[in-house]
């Protein structure tokens, strides 16, 4: 019985020690928030002020409490993250990860806590914002401070990393739209530059058919009538009459022999247009005075087809409206 009377006399006294700091907590006082460190005493009662960095602490209503070391640097914040834990908190009694501590209120935005004779003011905060504080929730789960690991340093910075972030896509979205108005002004460059080398190429043609003399004149039909009368012309004729399919190197021959019977013939047409393979084959049958049926077998189109595309020439070439035979009559004259 004497051992458990002193054992009693002893917790009693334990309490009112604590009590002496812990009583004054008002009825309303609430620690759910955010707390920072404004000061600390050490054993000798000498006081530190915390200016470039503090300690921070965020309780939560479920009784869990997060703590953290942080660091001014620039306009962000560095974390250092210390623990998470549970804490209880009542009027007279403070506990933290089952450690029990004095717990004194100074009013409604300050306490004192004491723990290993260091005693801590800690006052409320109410600029942090709910993306913040989940942040810092966020890193004191995946990187606590056991006392094994290195310490990790983050840089918390949420808001004003998002602000980065949207002025930097901006900046890169301005860069691009930059870029694309430069590539379609480089393209209508192009294009005009392109429409001034093709109507500078087709007036040098023109004025170089008005004004070819009537010897050059005869001396081309000449030439030309001994190229319709040779036997190529007439061995190919008979081959695509026929039907046959014409191989890369066909081809290739029969705009050497053009060339050779009218001379830059192809130079001439291809200065004036880019042409696809087939719109370029049929220029060339149309050249060799073969008929618009024929040609369709050969390039392996409807005749309807053929004529689409000798109307499309003249129109796209010469810039203004024609139709098949017009286009014929043009390329017959290079």
């Amino acid at each position: 019985m004497m051992m458990l009377g002193r054992l009693i006399a002893i917790l009693l006294l334990g309490l009112n020690h604590f009590s002496s700091y812990a009583s004054n907590e008002s009825e309303d006082f609430s620690i759910v928030g955010v707390w920072m460190l404004k000061s600390e005493l050490d054993p000798e009662g000498r006081e530190s002020i915390y200016a470039q960095y503090t300690r921070c602490k965020i309780y939560d209503a479920d009784s869990t409490y997060y703590s953290v070391q942080l660091h001014a640097v620039g306009e962000d914040m560095m974390i250092i993250a210390h623990e998470m834990g549970r804490y209880h908190l009542d009027d007279s009694v403070y506990i933290e990860n089952g450690r029990v501590m004095p717990f004194q209120v100074i009013n409604d935005s300050t306490y004192i806590l004491e723990f290993q004779g260091y005693k801590e003011t800690m006052v409320r905060s109410n600029t942090m914002t709910e993306e913040r504080k989940e942040e810092i929730r966020e890193l004191v789960r995946k990187y606590p401070n056991d006392g094994d690991t290195p310490v990790k340093h983050f840089v918390l910075s949420t808001g004003e990393r998002k602000l980065k972030d949207i002025i930097s896509t901006y900046h890169y979205v301005f860069i691009i739209l930059v870029l694309v108005v430069l590539l379609i002004i480089a393209i209508a460059l192009n294009i005009a530059y392109r429409k001034r080398l093709v109507e500078q190429s087709l007036s040098a043609i023109l004025e170089e058919l008005e004004s070819r003399p009537a010897p050059v004149t005869d001396a081309m039909k000449h030439v030309s009538d001994n190229f319709f009368m040779s036997d190529y012309y007439n061995a190919i004729r008979q081959r695509l009459e026929a039907g046959d399919n014409l191989s890369a190197e066909d081809w290739s021959e029969m705009e050497s022999q053009l060339n050779a019977v009218y001379t830059g013939f192809s130079r001439k047409l291809r200065s004036l247009h880019r042409f696809s393979e087939v719109e370029f084959q049929v220029c060339m049958l149309i050249k060799l005075r073969i008929s618009n049926r024929d040609i369709a077998m050969v390039v392996n189109r409807a005749p309807d087809s053929v004529s689409s595309i000798r109307s499309r020439l003249h129109k796209k070439v010469l810039g203004s409206d024609g139709g098949a035979k017009e286009w014929d009559e043009f390329v017959l004259s290079l």
